[in-house]
Order: C-alpha cells, then sequence, then structure tokens
C-alpha cells in the first residue's frame, strides 16, 4: 500500500492535502452529487425491502413519479431502466401497461455470474473451488431430503444421457445443456430454492465453458451419475462427495487443457 504525506495546501486549500508517494495523486477528492436517478432507484428497491411495493403492483405514472421524486422524466427513465435490466420491474405497453414490479427472478444473478466470467473476474480455480464446496453441500443435504421421486428424477436424467453419451449427432450448446441438467435436478432434492439458484449459477459458467472451447466430451458421465445415484439411495454423502468431486476436477482438467490449447494457437 502507498504511504500517503500530508503536505501544507496551497493557499485556499485548507490546512493540509493530501499526496501519495506514488503517482502523485491526490489522497482525496471533491465529493460528486449523486443524481437524481440513484435517489429513484434507491428509494423503490427500499420499498421493495420493507414490503411496500409488491410483486404485481404496479408503479405510478412517469410524470407523477418526476413530481413526486423532484427529477426529471428523463432521471425517472435512467432509474426505470436500470430496475428493469436488474429483473426488477417490467415495462408493459398499452393502455393497461405501466411499470410494474416482478416476482424474483433467480436468473438475474446467473446472467450475473455468467457476465463476470466472461470478463474474466472469476478465475477458473476459484469457480471449480466454489463448485466442489457448493456441490458437496447440496450432495449432504440431498442425502436428508431426497424423496423417491427426486431419485427418479435423476434417474431417469442419467438414462437420457447414456442414450445420447456416445452419440456424434448431439452436439454444442443442446448437448451441453442435456449433460449439465444433472446439477439443477441434484440441487432440487434439496428442496432449497437458494441453493437451486447458486447451482445454475455456476453450471452455466460450465455451460459457457463447454461451448466456448467444445472439448471432446467424457465418455463416463453416466457410469458416474450412477454411482452417484447409488450412493444417495443408500445416504453415503462422503462417498458421494468423493465421487463427484473427482469428476469435477477431471473436467475442469479437460477444459483448462482445451483453453491452453486455444490461447497457443491464437
Amino acid at each position: 500500500m502507498a504511504e500517503v504525506d500530508l503536505i501544507p495546501a496551497p493557499d485556499g486549500a485548507g490546512p493540509f492535502a493530501a499526496k501519495e508517494t506514488v503517482g502523485e495523486q491526490p489522497m482525496f477528492t471533491k465529493v460528486r452529487p449523486r443524481r437524481g436517478f440513484e435517489y429513484v432507484s434507491e428509494q423503490i428497491r427500499d420499498a421493495l425491502a420493507d414490503g411496500r411495493l409488491k410483486p404485481g403492483g404496479r408503479l405510478p405514472a412517469e410524470r407523477e413519479m418526476a413530481l413526486i421524486f423532484g427529477v426529471s422524466r428523463q432521471g425517472v427513465r435512467e432509474a426505470l431502466r436500470g430496475l428493469e435490466m436488474s429483473g426488477l420491474v417490467e415495462s408493459k405497453p398499452g393502455v393497461n401497461g405501466g411499470v410494474f414490479i416482478l416476482p424474483g427472478d433467480p436468473g438475474v444473478v446467473t446472467r450475473a455470474v455468467s457476465d463476470l466470467a466472461s470478463l474474466g473476474a472469476l478465475s477458473p480455480e476459484s469457480l471449480l473451488e466454489a463448485r466442489i464446496l457448493l456441490t458437496s453441500d447440496v450432495i449432504r443435504l440431498a442425502c436428508e431430503r431426497a424423496t423417491a421421486e427426486d431419485f427418479q428424477r435423476l434417474d431417469d436424467d442419467i438414462t437420457k444421457v447414456e442414450q445420447f453419451e456416445d452419440s456424434i449427432d448431439e452436439v454444442g450448446a443442446v448437448r451441453t445443456i442435456r449433460v449439465t441438467h444433472f446439477y439443477t435436478l441434484l440441487a432440487e432434492a434439496t428442496h432449497n430454492e437458494v441453493l437451486v439458484m447458486l447451482m445454475n449459477s455456476l453450471t452455466d459458467v460450465v455451460q459457457m465453458r463447454l461451448n466456448r472451447v467444445g472439448p471432446r466430451p467424457l465418455t463416463d458421465v453416466g457410469a458416474v451419475r450412477r454411482k452417484l445415484l447409488k450412493h444417495l439411495r443408500k445416504g453415503e454423502a462422503d462417498a458421494a462427495v468423493a465421487e463427484l468431486t473427482a469428476h469435477l476436477k477431471r473436467l475442469e482438467g479437460r477444459l483448462e487443457e482445451r483453453e491452453n490449447q486455444m490461447s497457443s494457437a491464437s
């Protein structure tokens, strides 16, 4: 961390000014007033948080909101645009249209995580570690909570994977989605919607990487999942965790190998 020296300020700048020893950058800068749309967005979010606004509710008209908040109509539009991008509101045209509060959309989290991964803000090492930790907890909870119906859905999904595992016709995004759907079903077996949301977020990143590099898929996916399901049915959480952890590490190795090959070729 750069050291900071307080030195006498130029006339009219107060008793002291701050100077960093690296880059001659000032320690403090002038306070910038917040823009109007930020206040609008914040107040709407607060109203959602404390229950004054509820899903399905309609916000006042744009002109009325401008008067309520004391900002320009452009400021209201910017606030609503940001809230819509966040999945909190939806604009509907027509006589009975307006801006409506949406029910929660877990897909917003998935898209945000995918965007961060696309920008390189999330390292493959961190993603793998997070996926192993999350999947391990999901498996342990599924061992306690999974119903006969949950087990059957997992079994049926494994059968589908086995049917096209060696098929050359099943390629690209369609194959990737089919192969990774197992993780959604596994998370759903916990009956915890937050874990489902988090699992889907990390799985979406894996789908993105698979589609980008197109590695030859692992050929024992069905067999691995059969072993995993057998452990789940018996409540053998530790064995199930070990089975899937080893699989995830092998998949990550395959992905990294292919990504390095593509990087060297470019």
